[in-house]
């Protein structure tokens, strides 16, 4: 209906899943059968609410219908996008099968208005079991319910089964399913009968929505429809090959495990955006990082110590040791002091220390001296454990003067005279990490009185250093776990890789399987027929000029026929029917034998038995790969036909792995074929224009095939052509796996990576490429004539 009212441009659109995928598989062999053109086919996820991308290729498409089979919420936000994109239904109407009366509520009458849909039932349909049906609806569930196709379906059963209960007169299940086989009921959409299969036999009705959310019906089919579950298949009764049938089960598997690949392809796809994620994470953390870095800048800047170079000096490392050797050297000169040092302060005994009884040390860090001084001076605070305590309880220490301080006791003050020293002003240094520090500032060449202004000069510096530390801390932390992110995104992204790889692979394995199983199968299954029409051929056609020859004999002995004869060869020509016949068997003869070869090349091409080793004719192999790329071979608008000139040597019988040998000729023909196309502007063609292309020009796209036998041990297949030719860069990638030239979605970059594996691994041999820029490519295929898994059986025998 949809073909013949609207056009026959169709869009195919469905959620992502079985249903969808196989109502679309008989929609494009129905456009096939009726003439129709597919324009596009999409599948977005079930329950995906973003169609915007789908609808402008719709719109650069311009179907005449979109045919839906989307489910669920999905409905509603196409309906919604499709319409805000300024598509009408007068423009491209959409014809679905799963949006009724209930989700037009959701949608809107007035969004939906002018398209499509496919039920069994309306609540519009105008019948006296329908008005009372809707009406009790309503009554039950209220006046703004509306009723559908799945409601009426399922009211309908309860009644089939209460009809199929009393003629059973029984509630078992086997008597049950028995008694219901041919019960009919006048349903709400129609009268409706229960199939031997355990379906309906039920009418179909298609409607155009109304702004009021219901449907006009504007097509009713002429009688109820038949169910066909197996689209009639299982009436044939045993007359379908098993094979076919075993192929035919398949199918909604294929369709799965298609669905399930391109779900693990959009996992791979999450897993990316993930990846991505956790980039933009890290990058986030970064950002994070530079923003306190710039807030720790700013506070040492607004720091009045630290206006001078200490500030600028710190401000250019986040290295810790960097910021402590420049805090002590800038406290060094701007207090013009002997010494300035900082010491970490660690709990627990050091081994050189353990004759002291303190629980803690000074481990020193960073020290710095006038240049005067000739060496630089112990660790006072070690020394002198009292002095040590002091800086820790007091969170300051200052000394003007060691030898008459009362702050430390006589032994004390002996010893750090002794040591150099006359003058100390230490303060601690508290992180938030909790690390304790303390910075030193001695003076030996004379008592130096600390003034106030420079105790709280070092105050501040303490509580500025004691932040620098810290964003040091959290910058080195944030340093570990960038590093840790970069090696787990690595990981991750190798892991994706070969994920990516083994799926490819997979997919390539699993099609090459599924493809020669299939070819192996109808090859088999047109054999036997094309066989018996060819070896019958031969005799009908003797037959045929045998009656001819006794019609010419009544024609010579009888030359004036019956009226009703003479009138009977009018109608049918029979001059030009006796001239044509003969012409006619010998064009079916000679199309009898193209099936043939054709049906044998598919059956040498897709050998099951591939996994054994045979001694096999190579020169079938190759001929039966260029029968199936015969119509490849063809002239196109842009080339002539192909020329293949063969230069076959004497081979003899060679041990190998037919069918995969066969797929390395199919890869290679392929891509000669390929590249000859691909060069625009370069052949001759026949009406005597010529396309240039730089300076070369070919009369005829041209590829050689070359056998011979080198050694008597080894065989050498050449393969070359005069097309575009390649670069080093791409020769050098040529075998790599997943390395195409081609765009995307024209190849997967597997096919010469399998080729080289098939021909090297499995065959011991050699397969190797020259090419020239302009001038064409070789490929050399080299195997031995006896493969070492044939020896060794040898041997063993």
């Amino acid at each position: 209906m949809a073909t013949a009212k609207q056009g026959k441009r169709f869009y195919l659109l469905g959620s992502d899943y079985v249903f969808p995928r196989t109502v679309n598989k008989l929609i494009k062999a129905h456009l096939k059968h009726q003439g129709g053109t597919l324009t596009g086919e999409e599948y977005s996820p079930l329950g995906a609410t973003d169609f915007q991308k789908i609808i402008t290729r719709i719109k650069q498409a311009q179907p005449d219908v979109v045919f839906s089979t989307l489910n669920g919420d999905s409905n509603i936000a196409f309906y919604q996008q499709y319409k805000e994109a300024g598509i009408s239904a007068d423009d491209i109407p959409i014809v679905a099968v799963s949006v009724a009366e209930a989700e037009l509520q959701l949608i809107g009458g007035e969004i939906a208005a002018g398209h499509y849909a496919a039920w069994s039932y309306f609540q519009s349909l105008d019948t006296p079991s329908n008005r009372k049906f809707v009406e009790k609806f309503q009554a039950m569930y209220g006046s703004d319910r509306v009723t559908s196709d799945p409601i009426q379906a399922a009211y309908v059963q309860v009644y089939l089964w209460k009809q199929a209960v009393e003629r059973a007169r029984s509630f078992e299940v086997a008597r049950v399913r028995q008694a219901a086989y041919g019960q009919s009921w006048d349903a709400p959409g129609g009268l409706v009968r229960i199939a031997e299969n355990h379906h309906l036999w039920k009418p179909c009705y298609i409607g155009k929505i109304l702004p009021t959310g219901q449907f006009q019906v504007v097509y009713s089919s002429e009688g109820l429809i038949k169910p066909l579950p197996w689209l009639g298949i299982e009436e044939f009764n045993g007359s379908i090959s098993p094979l076919v049938m075993d192929m035919l089960a398949e199918v909604s598997q294929s369709i799965s495990y298609s669905c399930q690949l391109e779900q693990k392809s959009r996992e791979v796809e999450i897993a990316n955006a993930q990846l991505l994620a956790a980039n933009e994470r890290l990058q986030q953390t970064q950002d994070q990082l530079r923003r306190r870095t710039d807030q720790f800048q700013k506070i040492v800047q607004q720091a009045e110590l630290l206006k001078r170079r200490l500030s600028s000096q710190i401000r250019d490392s986040l290295d810790l040791e960097t910021i402590l050797s420049t805090a002590v050297r800038e406290i060094r000169e701007l207090f013009s002091i002997d010494y300035c040092k900082f010491f970490w302060c660690r709990t627990g005994i050091p081994a050189m220390q353990k004759f002291t009884n303190s629980q803690f040390y000074f481990e020193l860090s960073q020290e710095i001296c006038d240049r005067s001084q000739e060496t630089l001076s112990p660790n006072p605070l070690q020394i002198v454990s009292s002095l040590g305590e002091k800086v820790l309880e007091s969170k300051k220490l200052q000394i003007d003067d060691i030898a008459t301080t009362d702050q430390l006791d006589a032994d004390s003050r002996e010893i750090l005279m002794l040591l150099g020293l006359k003058s100390i002003l230490a303060i601690t240094v508290h992180t938030r990490s909790g690390e304790l520090g303390a910075i030193v500032c001695e003076h030996g060449s004379s008592s130096r009185p600390w003034s106030d202004s420079e105790v709280e000069l070092l105050g501040a510096v303490a509580d500025q250093l004691a932040l620098a530390i810290d964003q040091a801390k959290l910058y080195e932390q944030q340093r570990i776990q960038a590093v840790i992110a970069t090696a787990q995104a690595e990981q991750l992204q190798q892991a994706l890789d070969n994920l990516q790889q083994t799926q490819d692979q997979l997919v390539h394995t699993e099609k090459l399987s599924v493809l020669g199983q299939l070819l192996a199968g109808v090859a088999h299954e047109i054999n036997n027929p094309v066989s018996f029409i060819h070896g019958n051929l031969t005799f009908v056609k003797e037959y045929a000029l045998d009656l001819l020859g006794m019609l010419k004999l009544y024609q010579k002995h009888y030359p004036l026929p019956a009226l009703a004869i003479q009138k009977y060869a009018k109608a049918i020509e029979f001059d030009f029917l006796v001239e044509d016949l003969p012409e006619m068997f010998s064009s079916m003869q000679i199309g009898a034998e193209r099936i043939r070869e054709i049906v044998q090349s598919l059956r040498n091409f897709s050998r099951r038995d591939h996994a054994k080793i045979q001694t096999v004719n190579i020169h079938e192999g190759l001929d039966g790969t260029l029968v199936i790329l015969k119509n490849k071979l063809k002239g196109t608008g842009d080339r002539p036909e192909i020329q293949v000139i063969k230069e076959y040597g004497h081979l003899p019988q060679v041990d190998c792995y037919p069918g995969p040998l066969n797929q390395v000729f199919m890869n290679i023909l392929s891509n000669a074929i390929d590249a000859l196309s691909e060069s625009h502007g370069k052949w001759k063609m026949k009406n005597g224009t010529k396309h240039e292309n730089g300076d070369r020009h070919f009369e005829t796209p041209t590829i050689w095939i070359r056998t011979q036998l080198v050694n008597d041990r080894s065989v050498v297949i050449q393969i070359a052509d005069n097309g575009p030719g390649m670069t080093e860069d791409v020769k050098r990638k040529l075998f790599e796996e997943f390395f195409t030239t081609k765009p995307v979605g024209k190849g997967t970059g597997l096919g010469l990576s399998i080729s080289y594996k098939i021909v090297v691994e499995k065959h011991q041999g050699v397969l190797k490429c020259e090419s020239t820029l302009g001038q064409g490519t070789v490929f050399f295929i080299e195997i031995p004539v006896r493969h070492q898994a044939q020896l060794s059986s040898v041997v063993k025998a």
